[in-house]
């Protein structure tokens, strides 16, 4: 995949009439003790199917995530929630809350 080596990746989906469904961006940044995506805020468009796009994209984070070897740390609270519910981010999450 050649976008794995742009540090900042994004996503725009527009439907047939140029209205926006979905935003999104990740950031490969240096903290000390890694390299990480950071996932900034996630749109969606309230009007359109949030799971079925919410899957959609989160299925391409993982893939980044997955061929540039490097963890994300999501901080929009809908990315958090899906991270939650999906074990498969687990391996990728970086700053994962602890369990209670």
């Amino acid at each position: 995949m050649d976008k794995i080596n742009n540090p900042h990746q994004f996503c725009e989906i527009y439907d047939e009439n140029d209205v926006l469904l979905c935003h999104w961006t990740m950031d490969k940044i240096e903290r000390q003790d890694a390299t990480v995506w950071v996932m900034n805020h996630f749109f969606i468009n309230p009007a359109v199917d949030s799971k079925q796009i919410l899957a959609e994209q989160m299925a391409s984070v993982l893939e980044i995530a997955q061929e540039s070897q490097l963890p994300v740390w999501p901080l929009d609270p809908l990315v958090i929630d899906y991270f939650n519910q999906h074990p498969e981010f687990n391996k990728v999450w970086y700053h994962k809350p602890a369990q209670k």
